[in-house]
Parts: C-alpha cells; sequence; structure tokens
C-alpha cells in the first residue's frame, strides 16, 4: 500500500513538472517572447493613454482655477493670445 502511495504521488510531481516546464519552455521560445512584448507594450500604451488623459483634465482644471482667482475671463484670454504675436515681433 504505501508504495502505491508513493507512486502516486511520484506521478503527480511529474505530471506537475512537465506541465509547468512546458509552460516554461513556450515563455522562452520566439513567439513566447513576441507574445510578452505585445502584452507589456499593449499595457504600455493604455497607461499612456490613461496618464495622458489625467493630465490634461488636470491642466484644464488647475488653469480653470487660476483664470478664477486671478479674475480673468477667456475673453481677456483670448485678446491676450491674439496679441501676443504682435508684441513678440515688435521687440
Amino acid at each position: 500500500m504505501r508504495r502505491a502511495v508513493w507512486f502516486a504521488v511520484g506521478a503527480a510531481v511529474a505530471v506537475v513538472v512537465v506541465v509547468q516546464g512546458a509552460r516554461l519552455l513556450r515563455k522562452v521560445t520566439p513567439a513566447g517572447v513576441q507574445e510578452q512584448v505585445a502584452d507589456v507594450s499593449a499595457d504600455l500604451g493604455a497607461r499612456a493613454t490613461t496618464f495622458v488623459r489625467t493630465l490634461t483634465s488636470a491642466m484644464a482644471e488647475r488653469e480653470t482655477e487660476l483664470r478664477e482667482a486671478l479674475g480673468i475671463s477667456d475673453a481677456d484670454a483670448t485678446e491676450r493670445l491674439a496679441a501676443a504675436p504682435a508684441r513678440r515681433a515688435a521687440s
């Protein structure tokens, strides 16, 4: 009976080692590396997109806060932006 139990344990360990070895081997093949790089680049692209969206919204929010604190209206800002190239050319 003890031999049967140890035989079963050994067989189970062998199956686990073979399955894990196959997964590891798949990761180091060129196709496996290509899949890993594709996954990482897709994740990086999504993170970059999220970062840019967050940054843009935070900038707009902060600009609005500053305009309100300084008492600058949107019309004033538009006039100043339009006049800026003329001021640069004059100097």
